[in-house]
């Protein structure tokens, strides 16, 4: 076999490497939202297929994008500490290890920091 044919071997096991490797963003998660009014934290659970982004956490579903390392979710989701449930949009982004970005909840705007449950 020739160089150029064990070259082109080894660049496609490479790339079908890096198309196999799960996105960082997979996984269970422990986010919290932090506002001026108050803060809270849930667990939630994030799968990738391609753009398409699902998440959930207890009986709330979210459904998003995964697009350029930026997810977007968005879910009807209740916060116990205001008593109530409303529409939750978050954007993030995994840096340093972990889920960073910001949220809006009802009229509330939150920052968002996940960490990774192992």
């Amino acid at each position: 076999m020739g160089r150029k044919s064990l070259f082109g071997i080894a660049m496609v096991a490479v790339l079908l490497g890096a198309c196999a490797a799960a996105p960082p963003v997979n996984g269970e998660w422990a986010l919290m939202l932090t506002a001026a009014e108050g803060s809270t934290s849930f667990p939630i659970t994030i799968d990738t297929n391609g753009t398409a982004a699902t998440a959930s956490s207890g009986d709330a579903e979210f459904s998003g994008t995964w697009i350029n390392g930026e997810l977007w979710l968005t879910g009807d989701f209740y916060v116990p500490e205001a008593g109530y449930s409303a529409p939750l949009n978050m954007t993030m982004r995994v840096e340093d290890g972990e889920l960073r970005g910001s949220a809006t909840w009802d009229q509330f705007q939150a920052d968002v920091l996940g960490q990774r449950v192992e």
